[in-house]
């Protein structure tokens, strides 16, 4: 590759060109030179480089999971037990409730996609939901038996 540097070792200059002048990050210039992405932070330190400041997403804890706000659609999300996405306050209210039905959504009555306490939850099926909000489009034309 590249401006390698002595022993097959990546020249640090370049990686701070690199870092500096192109935009890659320390994961992406690991992955380009095959190393550790402690191993880039490492030689961009010892050549006094500044470092950009990372965005962090917001963040809750909830029974032990770290929840961080989706860029998309502004609900907490998580990945629970390395399978699949699932989103804070449908994830509150199965814990409270048990599963959530077919058909069904979750809604906060407050509007608030961050207040996911339980009483600012409420089960509406897809149609109704629909219907008294209308942000989102009625593509649901039948609701479910009411719940017992």
């Amino acid at each position: 590759m590249a401006g390698d540097g002595r022993n097959g070792r990546p020249d640090r200059y370049e990686i701070k060109r690199l870092y500096e002048e192109e935009g890659f990050s320390c994961s992406q210039l690991a992955k380009m030179y095959g190393v550790t992405r402690q191993s880039i932070h490492e030689s961009l330190v010892r050549l006094d480089t500044k470092f950009r400041k990372v965005r962090l997403l917001p963040f809750v804890m909830y029974d032990g999971i770290k929840w961080t706000i989706s860029k998309t659609t502004g609900y907490y999300r998580s990945t629970v037990d390395r399978k699949k996405h699932v989103s804070l306050h449908r994830y509150v209210w199965e814990k409270h409730h048990g599963e959530i039905p077919k058909g069904y959504d979750i809604h906060h009555i407050d509007w608030d996609k961050c207040n996911n306490s339980i009483e600012n939850l409420e089960l509406i099926c897809h149609r109704e939901h629909a219907r008294k909000y209308p942000h989102r489009i009625n593509k649901y034309n039948k609701c479910k038996k009411e719940l017992m």
